[in-house]
Formats: structure tokens, sequence, C-alpha cells
């Protein structure tokens, strides 16, 4: 059985992210509600990172999940919302893994595509058990895989 969760690493940036986000929104609001001075600039600044906070706030919340992988079958767990999905390999309609060379490495990310064009993403910086995962796809459904042209 192979367990696949986030890495802590990730989890961590995004959470001290998202603190300084909102540490600054409510410094820019605070300073808007109380000094006049760049009243306009501030006025334009807090609605902005208020809305970069809650973008990274969903990143951070939606993308928290377990996947498992064994006995020809699937599970991703969703702890925020409870929701655990079970997918038989003979379910799956495709999956695809994408290769980007970057600086420090590659970043590898599959997507595997089940029922009505739903799809669950994982990448090798944000998953652990990554290349575990893909092996196993790779021998449990070698022919659902989309190459790249």
């Amino acid at each position: 059985m192979i367990k696949s969760g986030p890495k802590y690493q990730t989890v961590f940036a995004l959470s001290v992210f998202l603190i300084l986000l909102f540490i600054s929104f409510f410094f820019l609001l605070n300073s808007l509600l109380s000094n006049p001075e760049f009243f306009i600039l501030k006025l334009i600044l807090t609605p902005i990172v208020l809305v970069i906070a809650l973008l990274i706030l969903n990143k951070l919340i939606a993308g928290v999940k377990t996947i498992e992988a064994g006995n020809n079958q699937i599970s991703v767990f969703h702890p925020i919302s409870r929701k655990r999905i079970k997918l038989q390999i003979a379910d799956i309609l495709g999956w695809q893994e994408e290769v980007v060379k970057t600086k420090n490495g590659d970043f590898r990310e599959t997507k595997i595509l089940y029922a009505k064009k739903k799809v669950i993403k994982l990448s090798n910086k944000e998953n652990t058990e990554y290349d575990r995962l893909v092996k196993y796809l790779r021998q449990k459904a070698k022919k659902k895989e989309v190459r790249n042209k």
C-alpha cells in the first residue's frame, strides 16, 4: 500500500506565507483607518493583499489530500471536507505525467483523469511517495497513460 500526502515543507511554507499576508492585511487596514497619509495607495493595496491571501488559503485547503494506492485501486481522502474518493484502476480514463526542467531539477506533475472529466493532480514537489505512485500507475494502468508528443 502506497500512501502519498502533502509534504511538510510545502504546507509549512504556504502557512507561513499566509500568516504574513494576513498580518500585512491587518496592518494595512489599521493604518488605513488611523492614518490619512498615502490613503489611496493603502486603499488599493488592502484588497489586493486580501485577495492574494484568500487565493493562497484556497490552495492550501484544497491541496491537502492523502492518496493511497494498492489492490488495484486508488483512494483519495480530503481531510478538510472529509470526502473520500475510491477509484478502481479500471475507472481511470487516462493519466499523464508532465516534466518541466527547472534550475533546481525536474518538476513532475501527474494528472489522473476519471469519471466525467474530474482530475487528481500530484507533483513531486508537493507530494510524498510521488515516484512510487507513478511507478504503480505505470504497472497497473500502463495502457491508459497518455504520452507527450
